[in-house]
């Protein structure tokens, strides 16, 4: 399940097999512990009868009062002597006020022991024995809880077994069986660490190498690793981050390579015509043109080349203007539709001089529309004086129009030449032609750049599907109707 993956639940399941593992390791080192204690009391038996005899070995005089116990008694605990169900002796601290047993305390505590210590505050030891005055007795030897349950922690051991091959061979056992148990956890805790340690530092560590490859400017570097779901979306975001910045820095990068060749062309373009001026104007000026005639001939020529220069400063002027962001349009309602028609009408001209064929389809009812007529019509100018300008005679010209419910759509489209794949990914760009070459036609390259940006200040887009042979379709989509 995909919730398992997330840190938190991850790390969850991983304390609770450590804490598993931890408890079955400390019931097996419990179970062994038993097991040695147990090997070692069947190798000694003679101990074990002496612990058994521990309190067996008492002397008492009800006479004199002396007793005489074969063991010191513990702190918090005391020893009672009692006769005819009274206590007649106390040997240590009594920690409570009982001085009378019945005999039904006396067959609880000898039948149901281990239940009484349940219940009561005290742990019990009970022993009947026989005093020097040949009088009967009972031992009860009483002695405070330790912490909330009836068991007793510690390894202490009889006086009378301290310093005897049992207590040696139990201790090695013991001590033995303590340090595997604590190099278990050790090694345990030390697996638990590095695993969880990997699984949050080996994503933290491919994360930091992929910033510092960053932040040295390649924005190439992409993670990529497997972890849990938390590590995985920073992965997917770092990966989504450095692919913008590489796309933004190759589209800074083509920007500054157009900004470059715009100038160089630019240059180009008025090298040329103003050159050719300045060489008419100086044959003029200098009188080597003396005939009237040759002088009105120079004259044209410079004229001519004045327009081109001018076309082209005039263009650049209009395409640096629209690449503002500060560019207003004066957009007004009209119907797109009569629009569409009364450009298309502008150039029956020069299609009827290039024998090309029309079909139109533009639809009879108002399509309404918010635009600026006079850029509008510049920039569908631009496409179709291009269609008419680079294509050979008999080409048909196609123009439609549609709309529906999330906009309109406008086709242009021919069956010429068609355009290559290497010019139609770049033919929106500035100073970019048909034919990719530097020519001096007239044309200045920026004509189709300026119609992208003209449609896409109309909150529209422009795209072009074209084939070499096969013609060219420019779509033209606005995503609203007003």
């Amino acid at each position: 399940m995909k919730i398992f993956k997330k840190l938190y639940w991850d790390l969850i399941i991983k304390y609770i097999i450590f804490l598993v593992t931890s408890i079955v390791m400390t019931g097996l080192f419990i179970g062994i512990l038993l097991t040695f204690v147990m090997s070692s009391m069947s190798e000694h038996p003679e101990v074990v009868r002496d612990m058994n005899l521990y309190f067996n070995n008492i002397q008492y005089d009800g006479r004199e009062g002396e007793l005489k116990l074969p063991a010191d008694i513990e702190e918090n605990a005391w020893v009672e002597i009692v006769k005819d169900n009274k206590v007649v002796h106390v040997e240590g601290t009594k920690l409570d006020d009982k001085q009378e047993y019945t005999q039904e305390d006396f067959a609880l505590i000898a039948n149901n022991l281990d239940e009484l210590t349940e219940t009561e505050d005290y742990t019990y030891e009970y022993l009947p024995f026989t005093g020097e005055d040949g009088e009967d007795y009972i031992l009860l030897y009483k002695k405070v809880k330790e912490g909330s349950g009836i068991f007793k922690v510690g390894f202490g051991l009889p006086e009378n077994v301290q310093g005897t091959d049992f207590e040696r061979d139990l201790s090695i056992k013991v001590g033995y069986s303590l340090a595997v148990f604590i190099t278990i956890i050790i090694l345990i805790l030390l697996l638990f660490g590095r695993v969880t340690s990997r699984k949050i530092m080996s994503p933290l560590n491919e994360m930091n190498k992929g910033f510092k490859k960053i932040m040295k400017g390649d924005y190439s570097t992409r993670l990529d690793f497997k972890g849990n779901i938390e590590f995985e979306e920073i992965r997917d975001a770092f990966n989504y981050m450095t692919e913008r910045l590489e796309k933004a820095e190759l589209e800074n990068k083509s920007i500054s390579e157009s900004k470059k060749r715009l100038l160089l062309d630019i240059s180009h373009d008025l090298r040329t015509p103003t050159t050719t001026i300045q060489g008419y104007a100086e044959a003029l000026q200098s009188g080597m043109v003396e005939k009237e005639e040759d002088q009105k001939k120079y004259l044209s020529y410079i004229h001519e080349k004045s327009k081109v220069v001018t076309n082209l400063v005039d263009t650049l002027f209009k395409y640096t203007k629209l690449d503002s962001s500060v560019y207003d349009l004066n957009k007004k309602e009209a119907d797109l539709a009569e629009f569409l028609r009364n450009v298309v009408i502008s150039f029956y001209g020069e299609l009827e001089d290039k024998s090309f064929s029309l079909d139109i389809n533009i639809p009879e009812e108002e399509v309404l529309f918010s635009f600026d007529e006079i850029e509008l019509e510049r920039a569908l100018d631009n496409i179709i004086g291009n269609i008419i300008k680079y294509n050979r005679e008999g080409t048909t010209l196609s123009v439609s129009l549609s709309e529906n419910g999330e906009g309109i759509e406008l086709v242009i489209e021919d069956n010429g030449i068609g355009i290559s794949e290497e010019i139609k990914e770049s033919i929106f760009n500035a100073l970019v032609r048909g034919d990719n070459a530097r020519k001096s036609d007239g044309g200045t390259g920026l004509g189709l750049a300026i119609s992208k940006k003209i449609i896409e200040l109309h909150g529209g887009s422009i795209s072009l599907d074209s084939e070499e042979g096969k013609g060219s379709r420019f779509i033209i989509s606005f995503g609203s109707l007003k």
